[in-house]
């Protein structure tokens, strides 16, 4: 499906669609962001059916605006990291300086920015096989099986890169796990410059 199929899906309430979007293809990006910036107060099922009702609300509203000059998913992580920080900020404030706080960010993206820039100059330092496990798995929301003649492309371009793997399944599973230290290996480097505490 193209992100616009899945857009108008979304809006006319689709349950196949919703499911899949949210519970499959966006599950690790929010559980992600969701978890940096609310620790481990919240499951990820709490997490990402809270984003659900936030994004569906007023009838999908910041989904009718979207202009489609990034991917659906992109877009979407932009608006989690949003919400989640403006989550964090309210649940460490008082109830007068929420109020302030919250009117405040809705004038001002640059949290959002700063979170998103900061992820991003990390993706970058990182071996291009890993910023394409990153991009494809974490923001993008693939399974790792549905990448890997894609990543075996980029694995016999790289000189140093070599795995034992013989068979597809064995292949997949150097893929999962390589994704995973990675992802951990991003979280610790988030949490070192701030984020998450």
């Amino acid at each position: 499906m193209t992100d616009q199929q899945i857009v108008s899906n979304l809006i006319i309430g689709d349950h196949r669609t919703i499911k899949d979007f949210f519970f499959v293809r966006c599950k690790p990006m929010l559980i992600y962001i969701g978890q940096y910036f609310c620790q481990q107060k919240h499951t990820p099922e709490e997490l990402i059916g809270e984003f659900y009702e936030f994004l569906s609300d007023d009838n999908w509203h910041k989904l009718r605006i979207f202009k489609y000059t990034c991917s659906l998913n992109s877009y979407v992580t932009i608006i989690a990291s949003r919400y989640f920080l403006h989550k964090r900020d309210k649940e460490l404030l008082p109830l007068d300086e929420n109020i302030a706080l919250v009117k405040n960010l809705q004038n001002d993206s640059n949290g959002e920015a700063f979170f998103m820039e900061d992820l991003n100059k990390i993706i970058r330092r990182l071996q291009p096989f890993d910023r394409f496990l990153v991009q494809r798995i974490l923001i993008d929301g693939e399974k790792p099986g549905d990448i890997l003649d894609e990543a075996k492309v980029l694995m016999a371009k790289d000189e140093n890169l070599s795995t034992d793997a013989k068979t597809d399944t064995q292949f997949a599973g150097y893929v999962y796990t390589r994704y995973n230290r990675v992802r951990k290996g991003l979280q610790k480097q988030m949490v070192a410059i701030g984020y998450g505490k």
